[in-house]
């Protein structure tokens, strides 16, 4: 397609755009070696500039346009238009690009600076990598470099790294897939390295490479040293091979790139009131959508933070003065994919009440440390006056019917919060006939009789191969000698080490001490182990180690300890280790919907809107009328486009109501039928109680038809195919194909969150069926089983490729 069509395409695109957009800037490469090319880009959202901006002039630094870029479309925002330029530079250190004004439709807007840092070529280290397979004889000369900006570092500073990685131009060419770096940290987190999808040309010891940067922004969490790597970088790459004939191979490689440390120093004391970990520089305004209001409505708020800092753990600025307002906790709205850039706008938007007459809405306040000039600042906004009508002057306009209004429509955007309750597993149902108390004393009483059975031979039966191993190795070490003491001390040690319940309590320790003192000191003879001392270290050693699995028997050694550790990481946006945690309290059977609901709304924190979508799927598994996930899950499907189930409307509203009440309802009214036939040959005629044969004759069937149509309408995700087939696509940029190969035609882009059928499986391929009739290829890594097979891994972010090339 050529540039006069693409322009064409680009206005028709933009038809349907209002207003102005933002205009932001952002380079392919904040950190170049000498000589080295990056691309400058400008971009505007919603409508194209006027005319191509005057880039103000930086010393040591070629700027050089090379015109229109592809417009580009990006979930959640408008198309953006993209202007272009190369830069360059062989002057060493940091160059500022100054702002940039852009005309869009006559008016003037402005990027933020920007900041490169050109670096001499003998810091990269230089390595050779062998390729695979070993017999091939090939190998890669390659640069590498892990780099950060050249300042001081301050805990919560969030700042850009970049991995850059230098290639012979000829093995450049011949690239097949360039992997995803797997990395190392202490101390940091970090979001994961994103390529920057621009190579550029260098040369390097007088021959040509090229340089693909992978980029990041990671946060300090711990002062002292810190450090990110070693990494690695899975390279595919396919070479041309003459032996009796031409025929192209495909080798893999791993290039392995030096970690790089640095100190984080600890915020200066004397901080103000009010501050709340936010490091950066950063502007505040505040925004009512409502100035009438009145008397004890709540009224809608938004707080605007923008800048350049830890946007993404900020929190929300706090009410000065708080007298007379009920504050109603806030809700970022989740940014889109500049989420991983350093600068951006975080909008808090939450609800607050008077308590009383109020003619204006107090200021807002955020304490944050500039690390640039280390010192703190503090940011007030301005008071924003309120028209506000008493309760009690509200006066009926007329004497007629009110007028129906239009049925609001869902405004989100963002997901709502995390629920925060001490249930993490599910809870059986109470049931109280009378008779239940036997009942639960026989199966009490057979519960125990099992469990002895159990204990004697369970170990026949027993399907975990790592609590098999735990209990045959006890077995082994309760049969050891007890004649030879320090034989038997070695072996408690041994397997206390092994199964590494070294941190389980004191008497574990107070075992490895006594085993460190008798038996490595010089000359040792045997000293016998009493019988007491002996059955104390054995019942130490089980308790602990049976205290891995005790899960399978009580759900949950503290429910509310690892509820609250679990709520703690997450406030603190550590949301792997929350989910961690919320995995780990029991079997996967056992978790209830809300906690299930809350690791989906950690996996959206973190950018994973596929592993999102598919815990808000297991959580309505779990629970058909959970309604925080059903509604999480529509807002994530409409965000990312996901291909999913279309439904009316009233069918969410039937979801309200569990299907198990539905289910009841219809039961209720059958029996009440029965029971209202069996009055009248029960009773003589002219009986009272016949008269309640005759209600049941009204009621029962109108109680059936109502749980019937409730049962027959209720929004089951199985009609479209059997929840056991249903799988939910969670990698990015996933593609369909035709066949079973990355070479066969594409078919149709899915979303992260759409949901499908598994037809069959075929290698590293699923054959898919999506409710809107489309079927296609795609890799198995790219989805997963809405039902899984069994208990979930923790939440590993990865990333698949837009063609499938990984196949």
């Amino acid at each position: 397609m050529n540039a006069f069509m693409i322009r064409i395409l680009f206005m028709c695109l933009l038809a349907t755009s209002i207003g102005h957009g933002k205009v932001r800037s952002l380079v392919s490469s904040g950190f170049l070696t000498r000589g080295e090319q990056a691309v400058f880009e400008i971009r505007v959202e919603g409508q194209e500039p006027d005319e191509m901006p005057r880039i103000p002039g930086v010393e040591g630094v070629v700027i050089e346009s090379i015109g229109f870029g592809r417009p580009q479309m990006y979930p959640g925002r408008r198309i953006e238009s993209s202007l272009r330029y190369i830069i360059s530079s062989y002057v060493t250190g940091v160059h500022v690009i100054p702002a940039v004004e852009v005309l869009v439709d006559g008016a003037s807007m402005k990027t933020e600076p920007l900041t490169i840092e050109v670096f001499d070529p003998s810091d990269l280290e230089w390595s050779e990598s062998k390729s695979e397979p070993a017999d091939s004889g090939d190998s890669v000369k390659y640069a590498s470099i892990i780099r950060i900006p050249q300042r001081k570092f301050f805990v919560n500073q969030t700042f850009a790294s970049e991995i850059k990685i230098y290639i012979p131009r000829d093995l450049a060419r011949s690239i097949v897939d360039w992997g995803v770096p797997e990395f190392e940290r202490k101390g940091l987190a970090t979001w994961r390295y994103e390529p920057s999808n621009l190579p550029v040309e260098v040369n390097l010891l007088g021959q040509p490479y090229v340089c693909l940067a992978y980029m990041t922004t990671m946060t300090a969490l711990d002062k002292g040293e810190v450090e990110i790597g070693p990494a690695t970088v899975r390279l595919t790459y396919v070479k041309t091979v003459l032996d009796r004939f031409t025929q192209r191979i495909q080798l893999q490689t791993t290039l392995d790139i030096p970690k790089l440390g640095f100190t984080v120093v600890q915020l200066p004391e004397g901080a103000p009131e009010g501050f709340d970990n936010a490091v950066g520089q950063f502007s505040l305004s505040t925004a009512v959508k409502d100035t009438k209001v009145t008397e004890g409505e709540p009224l809608g708020l938004d707080v605007v933070v923008s800048g350049n800092g830890n946007l993404d753990i900020l929190r929300s600025p706090k009410m000065i003065d708080s007298t007379g307002w009920k504050i109603y906790d806030a809700t970022p709205n989740q940014r889109g994919e500049e989420r991983r850039e350093l600068q951006g706008t975080v909008v808090f938007s939450q609800f607050i009440r008077p308590l009383e007459i109020k003619t204006a809405v107090p200021p807002f306040r955020l304490v944050f440390f500039d690390p640039d000039t280390e010192e703190y600042e503090t940011l007030t906004t301005e008071i924003i006056p309120l028209t506000m009508i008493p309760a009690m002057s509200r006066i009926i306009e007329a004497s007629g019917p009110p007028q129906s209004l239009a049925v609001p429509v869902e405004r989100m955007s963002d997901i709502l919060g995390m629920i925060d309750t001490g249930q993490l597993l599910t809870q059986p149902g109470r049931i109280f006939p009378p008779w239940v108390l036997h009942a639960i004393a026989a199966a009490l009483s057979l519960a125990l009789i099992c469990r002895a059975l159990w204990i004697r031979y369970g170990h026949f039966f027993e399907r975990d191969e790592t609590k098999r191993m735990l209990r045959q190795d006890l077995q082994t070490l309760a049969c050891a000698a007890s004649g030879d003491g320090l034989t038997f001390l070695r072996a408690a040690g041994g397997f206390a080490e092994r199964w590494q319940l070294v941190d389980k309590n004191d008497d574990i320790r107070v075992i490895l001490d006594e085993r460190d003192q008798l038996c490595y000191r010089q000359g040792n003879a045997d000293v016998p182990v009493p019988k007491g001392r002996r059955e104390k270290i054995l019942n130490s050693l089980r308790k602990a180690a049976l205290g891995i699995f005790i899960f399978a028997f009580t759900g949950s050694l503290d429910a509310g300890e690892v509820s609250a550790k679990a709520k703690e990481a997450y406030d603190a946006a550590r949301y792997e280790e929350a989910v961690k945690l919320w995995l780990e309290a029991g079997p996967y059977e056992d978790l209830s919907a809300n906690t299930l609901y809350n690791i989906g709304n950690s996996a959206y924190r973190i950018g994973a809107p596929g592993q999102a979508a598919l815990y808000y799927r297991r959580a309505l598994a779990r629970d058909t009328a959970h309604g925080e996930a059903r509604q999480n899950l529509r807002f994530l499907e409409r965000k990312y486009g996901s291909i999913s189930i279309e439904r009316p409307t009233y069918q969410y509203t039937i979801a309200r109501v569990p299907l198990s009440a539905w289910k009841g309802t219809l039961w209720m009214g059958a029996w009440t039928l029965v029971i209202g036939l069996l009055v009248f040959p029960a009773t003589h005629l002219g009986s009272r109680w016949r008269m309640v044969g005759v209600l049941s004759f009204i009621i029962g069937p109108l109680t059936m038809s109502l749980g019937a149509l409730g049962w027959r309408y209720f929004p089951d995700d199985a009609e479209f195919a059997p929840i056991a087939r249903q799988a939910v696509v969670v990698g990015e940029k996933v593609v369909l194909h035709t066949d079973a190969a990355r070479t066969s035609p594409e078919v149709i882009d899915a979303p992260p969150g759409s949901v499908a059928e598994v037809i069959r499986r075929s290698g590293d391929w699923a054959y898919l069926a999506f409710a809107s009739k489309t079927r296609g290829w795609a890799l198995i890594s790219s989805i997963e089983m809405v039902i899984p097979s069994g208990k979930p891994e923790a939440l590993k972010l990865k990333k698949t490729n837009a063609d499938g090339s990984s196949a």
